[in-house]
């Protein structure tokens, strides 16, 4: 059967993936003067923060919580400023989140392709020459000069031949996946009392967290629901809770988690993840209004379009950073990402490690860096990476997936993508270190600059 194509349209940057690195990469190239094009399969931007409802943002662990991002921190801005957000604006409402991003995303030299799905790439030697897609208006074939891969999975670098890994190289298992919800009409303050009564004394609710192989107060009572059939014993793995900002009788569950169907480029498991995470999603509901004060007109207020992937493809790049970088703090003179969050790996024994390397040398200087030659994808000429599916080994990935890093790594990637137009410049060839310069020339906020 031929294909016909029915449409086509050619771009400067062309940007695969709209969610938290690809919608800030957009952004970033269009405030260059690049004619950008944005393809996206949902029909909203912000990926894992929005249709994922991963909610909050991580702290990068540097004093000052810089984020080295200036797009990152004026949407973070404008989220305060519609009462979408609090503090500096990692606390966040995913809904108003992605109404903040089309704002920034509205502009004359942006064409964004909702409703479409990435099918094949046209590779010619070592470059990209098109991104075939299908949407309901037929299929097409997206151009440009550079591409930028923030699919999360690296589904197009996978398409057009590149090397990937996935999984722990021991096992070769991915991290567990989440389907994450959020329940409206709680009693916040009865509900905060409650916890008080279990040691949990702080007025931040979102501090409630429950790990039961750690001290966690509510560990009785979610055994109790188990003895009495009311929950099944992976309902208690991993159970975690934020506020929503303006939402006052609202709380976001980093929740239900799946350990077992975790590959999220496979159909079967994303499907089994959907469909038994409501499941799971409906049982935990009934757990908290017969067991927790607060949650007696508790309601599911939403449920993730996407399925919560901490980890699958990692694209090959120029370089691969590794556990020991992390570890070791160390820094690279093409760096383009600071941060010190800790390695991080789900499991039904979580693992979450703090550096324990001798760094006292460093002074005021306690993060790794992230080098711009690990968004670069090795063997082709002009694609990009962005996001938890850059070059990485399986524990680094750990450490460098939390949004703020990946917003940062896509305005890299953007801000590289013209660089490399303005001047004819090889991807593989450009100084990393112009990029990061900038960015900060932007207003990206560093650990070196604030």
């Amino acid at each position: 059967m031929n294909l016909k194509i029915q449409f086509t349209y050619e771009a400067d940057v062309v940007v695969c993936g709209a969610g938290t690195a690809g919608a800030i990469a957009a952004i970033a190239s269009a405030n260059e003067g690049k004619k950008v094009a944005l393809i996206e399969q949902f029909g909203a931007a912000g990926g894992s923060a929005t249709l994922g409802l991963v909610t909050p943002l991580m702290h990068t662990g540097i004093e000052g919580n810089p984020m080295c991002s200036y797009i990152s921190q004026k949407i973070n801005g404008k989220l305060i400023e519609y009462g979408g957000a609090s503090g500096d604006g990692s606390a966040f409402d995913p809904q108003m989140l992605s109404l903040v991003l089309e704002e920034f995303l509205a502009q004359d030299n942006i064409k964004i392709f909702y409703y479409t799905f990435i099918c094949d790439v046209l590779r010619k030697e070592d470059s990209i020459e098109g991104i075939f897609v299908q949407n309901k208006s037929g299929r097409g074939i997206i151009s440009g000069k550079v591409y930028i891969d923030a699919t999360g999975d690296g589904d197009v670098a996978y398409l057009s031949g590149a090397d990937f890994k996935s999984g722990d190289e021991e096992t070769g298992k991915n991290q567990p996946v989440s389907l994450r919800y959020m329940l409206g009409g709680i009693n916040i303050e009865k509900f905060r009392e409650f916890l008080a009564k279990y040691g949990h004394i702080s007025d931040n609710i979102s501090t409630a967290m429950t790990i039961p192989n750690r001290n966690w107060p509510l560990y009785p009572i979610f055994m109790e629901a188990i003895e009495n059939g009311d929950l099944v014993e992976d309902d208690a793995v991993y159970w975690q809770i934020f506020g929503v900002p303006g939402r006052k009788d609202t709380l976001a569950f980093n929740c239900p988690e799946f350990f077992d169907a975790t590959d999220g480029v496979d159909f079967e498991d994303l499907t089994h993840v959907q469909l038994h995470g409501k499941m799971a999603i409906m049982r935990q509901l009934k757990f908290y209004k017969k067991y927790l004060p607060g949650f007696e007109n508790a309601y599911i207020s939403q449920i993730a379009t996407m399925v919560g992937i901490r980890e699958s493809r990692r694209i090959v790049t120029d370089y691969m950073l590794k556990a020991d970088d992390i570890l070791a703090h160390r820094k690279f003179v093409d760096g383009i990402v600071q941060s010190n969050y800790p390695i991080d790996i789900h499991g039904r024994k979580l693992r979450l490690e703090a550096n324990v390397v001798d760094r006292s040398f460093e002074g005021n200087r306690p993060f790794y860096e992230i080098p711009y030659r690990s968004v670069v994808v090795k063997g082709i000429d002009n694609l990009l990476v962005a996001g938890r599916c850059i070059g990485a080994d399986f524990v680094a990935q750990s450490s460098l997936r939390i949004m703020p890093t990946c917003r940062a790594m896509g305005e890299a990637c953007g801000i590289a993508a013209a660089i490399s137009i303005d001047n004819n410049i090889d991807l593989h060839k450009m100084d990393g270190s112009r990029v990061r310069k900038h960015m900060i020339k932007r207003g990206a906020e560093f650990a070196d600059n604030i």
